[in-house]
């Protein structure tokens, strides 16, 4: 898994290759978590991600909880199909926005 990210005033722009999943979501955290402070939009562009585990979907909600909490907002953009269907399946889907 890697992590391109891109900072603009108070937008996070998240995009993420390959997986995450047990072995790489500490990763995903610290790279997404330490940014948050003074940010209230956060972006994920899925488009090449390829899979992602129920510790990165814990990830995932942190980072929606924290940006909640202050009036925030996350935003999963380019969810390829089989990424959506688990967030379908987990229910992400019913608190948070997808764009394609």
């Amino acid at each position: 898994m890697t992590t391109k990210k891109e900072k603009i005033n108070d937008r996070l722009k998240v995009t993420i290759s390959g997986s995450i999943d047990s072995n790489t979501a500490d990763s995903f955290r610290s790279a997404v978590i330490d940014e948050l402070d003074d940010v209230t939009l956060v972006l994920f562009d899925m488009n090449e991600m390829e899979y992602i585990s129920s510790a990165g979907l814990r990830v995932i909600l942190e980072v929606y909880q924290t940006l909640e909490e202050k009036g925030g907002k996350v935003i999963l953009e380019n969810v390829r199909e089989e990424i959506r269907d688990i967030f379908e399946l987990t229910g992400f889907s019913e608190f948070m926005e997808m764009r394609n």
